[in-house]
């Protein structure tokens, strides 16, 4: 059963990576006005599949180097070539075995030579990234990171495709086997690695919660589409009225520019007649009424088209400054919070609740602002630890009841030092036996008898219902 969860956490990682790449290379296509990617989802993924699969292979098999080197360079070589068969070159689907032929024999134009040249470098470098995903090991964060980089990049080709592409580039259709198979990839790297799970409701689990959650994701889709098509319009149309505003402020240095380019041409133009021929001249500083209507009405068209011009990069810019600006924030975020990650991450354990842990993982999934009212804990322990989470909570218990009686907490002090002052504020209380439990399951990862724990509870509270020291009088 390892082995099957393990090889579900790198198909789903093949999928994930093949799909942002695939909208990048979509967005590429599109603004370079070749209709979207050279090369079809479907032979991305066939393409990345091959590569890890051979990556596998290879590389735990006996033999010389060499040799093994030149095996996997012609399954390369074969798969790169069939992947290029299938550029959608003329067609919306095609399997060209010839493709070289067309290529450099004419049958292509500009724009077929430039998707098989795309194509060819795209496969490359997919075919290479292939060979890594087995030896960087760590699924667990990688599908974690593919994850949020494939989100960005997805939105990042939604945009453009919608605002200045304006044709349907196939990111889309990928939305539902993204987050689908980011979902079951995420869940199935966190599984126990013992063959015995101890858990045998888990594939029911994942396939529960992801289907539920894409299930949503589709009627919210339709709802959207049906109802919420003001919403959208509305967003593009506020983006739009931004972009002219921008634009209605850059028009006036535009036409100075074109202004002064003009009339730099004319006074050139004007000396070259003087050396020729004599011409009748108005008032200094002034146009005569030949040159004066043609000269503005080139500057005004010169301004309008270098306007227009500048409509789509300006766009495309500011979406670029705001997609790093977005990245930026998201990585000073996850730098504050990296050693909190570190200390919080959680991991599915056999003897665990398969329902409870699904919840943690789709939940770790949103920010943590969204997630609504926990109240954060002064004091971390770790959850899930039969006897040994309770330990911690009973000695943290233990510590607030003092500091609520007056004790002054010092993070310096080690456990055993603080049991002296425990004992002033909590007179009669365990606090040794407490503090022999804490350390035990601190620093020796010792489970204590929950019946001994919940006794010194009892003990603890009872100590905290006296009165405070001095308050007897």
């Amino acid at each position: 059963m390892k082995r099957n969860y393990v090889a579900v956490s790198y198909g789903a990682l093949v999928i994930i990576e093949s799909i942002w790449w695939f909208s990048l290379i979509a967005m590429i296509g599109g603004m370079l006005g070749l209709g979207g990617s050279p090369l079809p989802w479907s032979s991305l993924v066939a393409l990345m599949g091959v590569g890890v699969v051979t990556a596998w292979l290879f590389g735990g098999a006996k033999g010389d180097s060499t040799t093994m080197a030149m095996y996997q360079a012609v399954v390369a070589l074969i798969a790169v070539y069939l992947a290029l068969a299938t550029a959608t070159v003329t067609d919306s689907w095609s399997f060209k075995i010839a493709w070289p032929i067309d290529t450099f024999g004419g049958t292509y134009g500009g724009e077929g030579v430039a998707d098989v040249l795309i194509g060819v470098i795209a496969a490359s470098w997919l075919w290479y990234r292939s060979q890594n995903i087995l030896a960087s090991g760590g699924i667990a964060r990688r599908l974690s990171t593919a994850f949020k980089l494939g989100t960005a990049f997805i939105a990042f080709g939604l945009l453009i495709e919608m605002s200045a592409i304006r044709s349907d580039i196939g990111i889309a259709s990928l939305l539902f086997p993204f987050f689908g198979s980011a979902l079951i990839g995420m869940a199935a790297s966190r599984l126990p690695q013992s063959g015995d799970t101890g858990q045998a409701s888990w594939p029911a689990v994942i396939a529960i919660s992801v289907g539920g959650i894409l299930g949503i994701g589709v009627v919210g889709a339709l709802l959207t589409g049906r109802y919420g098509n003001l919403g959208v319009r509305g967003a593009f149309n506020v983006w739009a009225a931004f972009i002219d505003a921008l634009l209605w402020i850059l028009r006036y240095p535009i036409e100075w520019i074109m202004t002064a380019l003009f009339n730099a041409i004319l006074w050139l133009q004007s000396l070259v007649n003087d050396e020729e021929e004599p011409i009748e001249r108005d008032a200094p500083g002034q146009f005569s009424e030949e040159l004066e209507n043609p000269a503005l009405e080139r500057v005004e068209s010169a301004s309008d088209f270098a306007v227009e011009a500048l409509r789509w990069p300006l766009s495309i810019l500011l979406l670029v400054v705001l997609f790093f600006v977005l990245v930026f924030a998201y990585k000073r975020y996850t730098s504050r919070s990296s050693s909190e990650d570190e200390d919080e991450r959680e991991s599915i354990r056999g003897d665990a609740d398969a329902r409870a842990d699904m919840m943690k993982l789709l939940s770790s999934l949103v920010p943590s602002w969204m997630r609504g009212g926990n109240n954060r804990s002064l004091w971390k322990w770790p959850e899930g630890d039969s006897g040994i989470s309770e330990a911690f909570l009973l000695y943290f218990d233990t510590l607030t009841h003092a500091i609520k009686r007056g004790m002054v907490f010092d993070p310096n002090v080690t456990p055993n030092e603080r049991v002296q002052a425990l004992a002033v504020f909590l007179p009669g209380a365990p606090i040794g036996a407490v503090t022999a439990r804490f350390n035990a399951a601190c620093y020796g990862a010792e489970p204590s008898d929950l019946a001994e724990i919940e006794g010194l509870r009892e003990k603890i509270e009872e100590a905290a219902k006296k009165p405070r020291p001095g308050d007897e009088d």
